[in-house]
């Protein structure tokens, strides 16, 4: 039947006219505009790589997608139509210029700190946003101190004394003396205490530790410098890992100096002609001191204690590991009426004396500011979590056997404090990890993709307005001459500049962020402690039993299980 049917010429169709042919055009021009838009943005990413986040309640791009193993996905996705004039967008990735001043450079922050910036407010992403330097690609090197006198009135005082000291000194070296028979020169002649860090002895177990020990010994010294009227000074030997000037810049004073040239200065030596009443040199020693030792020493007439009889020697110079700046709160009613007259707290002196000796060099402050502006956020709520494991992780890395199930009950205390003190304002919940193991760090941040993970390990309360972060810095020990003593190394490495620098700023930029976090539930040892210190905010840090008392584990939703500056003081290098 088909077969039989003629075939029929097809009327063209009536022209297109009027408004008709004016929509036919414009859905045509439309179409050909939207195609060149396509190509263009293609383009354009293949040159440009870096397309932009956004964050606004009104345009939240974050996605929620299950992968096939069930675990949950919330990263924030790119936004191509990022070009708004009277917004601020972020790159994909945050970078760390490398340093102009050829110091230090940090690997550039670890992607899971963007993630949780995009959950913070809009106004406050917006503030965030606008630190980043989009002509140098790298986040802002501002590092303020002291601007609304948080910190006290003393240090243009300090600074003068130290500069007319260091400038008797120079005199010193050249020979030239004042008067050595006026006894009010003699008296009030420039007086020098140096903090030195030696090399660790060979046969010894002596060495003046890792990080937390040395800070408390640097910073309580300079405590005793800015008590005494005396120039300060410091020193680590340059393989014990390395020299402090290659990790701190010296902001408002000098306290370099060579160890060796200042002794055999001050040194008087037996059958002179005639002593040198400007001169004198004392050593003091306090490594490894207990609570009571120690006390003695610094406090031999107890609550009259005048630290200016302790030790007499024109250059004293100071190896210790051990802190006694909330002791001296405690102990002496003088001492601590004059450090608040000067603007010096219990809770603000050590966080206020480590930031005048020390500034993170150019790339360490960019890095640094990076992780302190969310922490800072008022719509995040940070909780830092500090798991000191052993030295074996640390030694060996490829035999770490450190998981999240190991150290179940720090997440459990977090995220039970999270719960806790959960204000109204907060958006969010940043989980910020500190740790020596490799292993436990990746396990922790990979979380971030399986929220029922995280509502097992932190709790239902608080898992689905939680990011877990790290910094992603190289973890190394900074003693490792130590730990060979006692730990069978399978892949030993040498120790010098190049290799440990990455390592020890790691150190002390993960204690001083461990600081910046709002709450923290920290490892009893002294590094925990040192960031809580830092924080300038005494009862903000539950201190965790050791693994072995485990049976004995604290309640962490009550202000009860706080650990007092108090306490801490009384633990570890002291304080």
């Amino acid at each position: 039947m088909a077969a039989n049917t003629s075939y029929q010429r097809l009327h063209p169709l009536p022209e297109l006219k009027g408004s008709l042919l004016l929509k036919y055009r414009l859905a045509k021009a439309l179409t050909l505009i939207s195609l060149l838009a396509i190509i263009s943005m293609a383009i354009y990413s293949i040159f440009n790589p870096n397309l932009n986040f956004v964050s606004d309640k009104e345009e939240d791009t974050t996605t929620t997608t299950t992968t096939t193993a069930g675990a949950v996905n919330n990263k924030a996705q790119p936004n191509i139509l990022a070009s708004q004039k009277d917004k601020c967008y972020l790159p994909n990735e945050l970078k760390i210029r490398k340093s102009e001043d050829g110091t230090y450079t940090p690997p550039s922050p670890h992607y899971s700190l963007l993630r949780a910036v995009h959950f913070a407010s809009n106004e406050e992403y917006q503030k965030y946003c606008q630190l980043y330097d989009t002509v140098l690609d790298t986040f802002s090197d501002v590092w303020p101190y002291n601007q609304n006198g948080e910190c006290g009135n003393w240090q243009k005082q300090y600074i003068g004394l130290h500069k007319k000291n260091m400038k008797m000194l120079k005199n010193y070296q050249a020979g030239i003396f004042p008067d050595k028979k006026d006894a009010a020169m003699i008296e009030n002649r420039p007086r020098f205490v140096s903090y030195i860090c030696k090399e660790v002895p060979k046969d010894s177990n002596r060495g003046c530790g890792g990080l937390a020990d040395r800070m408390g010994g640097m910073i309580s010294t300079f405590f005793y410098a800015l008590l005494t009227d005396r120039a300060y000074l410091l020193d680590w030997a340059p393989m014990n890992p390395l020299p402090l000037e290659a990790v701190w810049e010296r902001p408002h004073i000098d306290w370099s100096h060579d160890p060796e040239e200042m002794e055999s200065l001050f040194t008087i030596n037996d059958g002179e002609e005639e002593e040198n009443p400007y001169l004198g040199y004392q050593k003091v020693d306090t490594l490894n001191k207990k609570l009571k030792v120690l006390t003695s020493i610094m406090f031999p007439d107890g609550a009259d204690t005048d630290f200016k009889d302790l030790w007499n020697g024109t250059y004293v110079e100071v190896r210790s590991n051990r802190g006694y700046i909330i002791r001296t709160f405690n102990q002496s009613p003088k001492y601590r009426k004059m450090l608040n007259e000067m603007g010096l707290t219990k809770e603000n002196t050590f966080r206020c004396l480590t930031n005048f000796l020390f500034q993170p060099t150019t790339g360490s402050r960019r890095f640094l500011n990076a992780y302190k502006r969310l922490f800072e956020m008022e719509s995040v709520l940070s909780i830092g979590i500090q798991i000191r494991t052993d030295d074996n992780a640390l030694a060996n890395p490829q035999n770490d056997l450190n998981t999240m199930e190991k150290w179940r009950h720090f997440f459990k205390c977090a995220g039970e404090l999270a719960a806790y003190k959960k204000q109204s304002h907060h958006r969010h919940i940043v989980f910020f990890l500190v740790t020596d193991s490799h292993h436990l760090r990746e396990e922790f941040v990979n979380l971030n993709e399986n929220k029922e993970a995280i509502r097992d390990y932190f709790g239902e309360e608080v898992a689905d307005i939680s990011s877990l972060i790290i910094t992603g810095l190289p973890i190394e020990h900074i003693e490792p001459d130590q730990i060979a003593k006692y730990i069978h190394v399978e892949d030993p490495k040498a120790v010098n500049l190049e290799r440990m620098l990455p390592g020890v700023n790691s150190a002390y930029m993960e204690n001083w962020l461990l600081g910046e976090t709002q709450y923290r539930v920290i490892s009893i040892q002294g590094y925990g402690k040192m960031a809580s210190f830092y924080s300038g905010d005494d009862r903000t840090s539950i201190s965790m039993p050791k693994p072995s008392l485990k049976n004995n584990l604290p309640a962490c939703n009550t202000d009860d299980v706080f650990t007092t500056f108090d306490w801490l003081s009384t633990q570890w290098s002291l304080g």
